[in-house]
């Protein structure tokens, strides 16, 4: 299947593991020049380096989505080598596992500033290159917890659903420029976050029985099929749709 982005710039952030670095490879597998930027550069170097040696083509780059001159950087430096940017999956993330009242001034300031205004400086820095081209594809990864959360993710839930909020806005004011955007929407998926939650628990079994009965389809979803999700929001498939959200999620916010 043509999906349309072969050697297409795909730059991916928090790509050194988890859905990101899961797209990477979905990507990769379709022929496109993937960018895998993270603030652990060792470990996308490994990824890239991976991707690399089973065939495909890899770039990574060290990041840091909250930080504006990180992110001019990183956009440079792919300008330099590329000279254009078709595709971002926004996906840095960090998260939090306390009550409201437990979470410190200094916790909330370090989730929104990776979650809500790393995806801002992503979006502000590479929308520009993409009006240049009158074209490209943002898709921002925002949560379940913007629909419906659960105990103790409150600071967390606020970043995602305000992910979903930005995202609106920007496909109004850039469509006109080619510019398609949109959200994917995990369920609870097997990534280091999911399972910090479950073990941060008091009950980690517990919670994460309460977890796998909440999904109607019984399990956590697998990073590669988050991943072919965004495949499609990116692909020459969705080119009608923006500011809009996919979840996949098994089917946990159809009962919420």
């Amino acid at each position: 299947m043509d999906w349309g982005l072969q050697n297409k710039v795909v730059v991916i952030t928090g790509a050194a593991n988890g859905i990101g670095r899961a797209t990477a490879d979905v990507f990769a597998g379709v022929g496109a020049q993937v960018v895998l930027a993270d603030v652990d550069h060792a470990l996308a170097t490994k990824a890239s380096q991976e991707i690399i040696s089973a065939g495909g083509k890899a770039w990574a780059i060290e990041c840091d989505v909250s930080r504006t001159d990180s992110v001019k950087a990183m956009v440079e430096l792919i300008m330099q080598r590329y000279a254009r940017i078709d595709v971002v999956h926004a996906n840095a993330a960090v998260q939090s596992n306390k009550e409201a009242i437990a979470v410190t001034e200094e916790e909330w300031d370090r989730l929104h500033s990776v979650n809500l205004k790393g995806v801002f400086l992503t979006c502000k820095y590479v929308i520009p290159v993409m009006q240049r081209q009158k074209k490209g594809a943002i898709i921002i990864s925002s949560s379940g917890h913007a629909f419906a959360t659960y105990p103790n993710s409150s600071a967390y839930a606020a970043t995602k659903g305000g992910e979903l909020a930005f995202m609106r806005g920007l496909a109004l004011d850039y469509a006109k420029d080619g510019i398609r955007v949109n959200c994917i929407i995990p369920g609870a998926t097997d990534t280091r976050l999911v399972r910090g939650y479950i073990e941060s628990s008091n009950d980690p079994e517990a919670t994460r029985k309460r977890l796998m009965d909440s999904i109607p389809m019984g399990r956590l979803a697998k990073p590669e099929e988050v991943a072919r999700g965004i495949l499609f929001l990116a692909s020459d498939f969705a080119e009608y749709i923006t500011g809009t959200s996919l979840a996949v999620d098994g089917g946990l916010l159809a009962q919420a």
